[in-house]
């Protein structure tokens, strides 16, 4: 992780003069603090580099990465108690392979949180090449005919029912109390549904009628 920190600080000590700086950071490098002040301030943190071992399954990989693209940073599960001023949250130790707990301010959790909402704008999938917007509908069915395939016809988008099945291995329309099919016909807010939210964790914790 030092010697990671090392090579790319040193990289960006090099090529700072051929650094175009958003607006932004222009604002916020100013003669009491420049770009060298900067990068001395992060040589001095600690950088947590993790970088697992080439797997040549390529759909565990996929389904690895889609998590966090479509996912929230940290699942519900994790967090295991708040207290108001206080939250504690599980995390897995890469060096010991076991679970660990980590108690962190509000203010620091959500610090932590809002650096994984990417800028506004920018894309956390790009495609390129012939699957690009602006080449597929012309190089697509080339390479269609190069490998003698026939387009797939395009399937439908699961709803949320289907995918939290797929991914969490339960039916969210599925009732936790009798066991039968539930039908959405309406949604109602007000003092009623703010009353039942105060019981769901002892509603879901029952198996049985």
């Amino acid at each position: 992780m030092r010697m990671w920190r090392y090579k790319v600080i040193s990289l960006f000590r090099k090529f700072q003069t051929q650094l175009v700086f958003p607006p932004v950071i222009k604002t916020q490098l100013t003669n009491k603090l420049s770009f060298n002040n900067l990068l001395d301030l992060l040589y001095k943190k600690i950088w947590i580099v993790h970088c697992a071992k080439p797997s040549p399954n390529f759909k565990k990989n996929v389904s690895y990465f889609s998590r966090y693209i479509k996912r929230p940073a940290i699942a519900e599960s994790k967090l295991r108690e708040y207290y108001g001023d206080t939250i504690i949250f599980s995390y897995l130790d890469h060096i010991t392979k076991t679970f660990r707990n980590f108690t962190a301010t509000i203010e620091q959790f959500i610090a932590r949180f809002i650096q994984h909402i990417p800028d506004e704008g920018f894309r956390m999938v790009r495609y390129y090449g012939f699957l690009s917007n602006r080449n597929r509908g012309k190089l697509l069915p080339v390479v269609y005919k190069l490998l003698n395939q026939e387009k797939l016809n395009q399937q439908s988008l699961p709803n949320f029912a289907e995918l939290i099945q797929k991914n969490f291995g339960f039916n969210p329309l599925k009732c936790i109390l009798c066991g039968h099919q539930l039908i959405l016909s309406s949604a109602h807010f007000g003092k009623k549904t703010s009353e039942l939210l105060n019981f769901h964790r002892e509603l879901a914790l029952l198996k049985n009628c």
